[in-house]
């Protein structure tokens, strides 16, 4: 199965980043608003799914261009972009990616990341990563190996209650089994000394954060 590629109507600070990412076999789902920036990328959604209430106007008006559009009614019990990723569940992809869930809206940004978190603690075997600008987040809750550069900053923020056997690889503040507890800022803005690093929690979940300090 292709490669999910959701937009959210967040933020969505370089589009020569998210160039490099989008490969021509990605599967482009637009989240209602989300819709405007795969049109800045001059490129076309396989899908529209939402409520439509955030959409830009002139799409509304032509809707014969976007023939696959999955609406909502507004009144709901799921937002719009939790209903992207049940999509992508129902389609069985094996690796999401995901751009434009940083936003201004605090509660819509916890609640987008907690959901991930959920997704990815139930279906292990899903990649999920986030991009905005020179940063990647990814839900861990076993291992994971992030590349990068010398100097780049990592972040490890406990989002269970308690992350055991937390071991690190290639970081400056190593962690060899160790316990970090939730709310914990013990792992944040770790810096890179190798290209290569890794990751391994024995038990618990983690948001871990690859901020590039210099370009990628």
């Amino acid at each position: 199965m292709k490669r999910a590629v959701i937009f959210v109507n967040g933020n969505l600070s370089d589009f020569s980043q998210v160039k490099k990412i989008i490969k021509k076999t990605d599967y482009l789902i637009a989240v209602d608003g989300g819709l405007k920036h795969i049109l800045e990328l001059e490129l076309t959604p396989n899908v529209i799914i939402g409520d439509m209430d955030s959409m830009p106007k002139i799409c509304r008006e032509q809707k014969s261009l976007f023939p696959t559009m999955i609406k909502y009614p507004r009144k709901k019990d799921k937002t719009d972009f939790e209903l992207a990723i049940d999509y992508c569940l129902g389609k069985k992809f094996k690796e999401i990616i995901i751009f434009g869930i940083l936003g201004d809206r605090i509660d819509h940004m916890l609640a987008n990341i907690f959901l991930i978190t959920k997704t990815q603690t139930e279906n292990p075997s899903i990649k999920i990563k986030i991009f905005e600008g020179k940063k990647e987040i990814f839900v861990v809750n076993k291992e994971i190996m992030i590349e990068g550069k010398i100097g780049d900053e990592i972040s490890i923020i406990p989002i269970s209650q308690k992350l055991k056997g937390v071991t690190t690889d290639g970081l400056y503040y190593r962690l060899i089994d160790d316990t970090l507890e939730f709310g914990s800022t013990r792992g944040v803005s770790n810096v890179m000394i190798k290209n290569k690093i890794k990751i391994i929690i024995s038990k618990g979940v983690a948001l871990v954060e690859h901020n590039s300090v210099t370009t990628l």
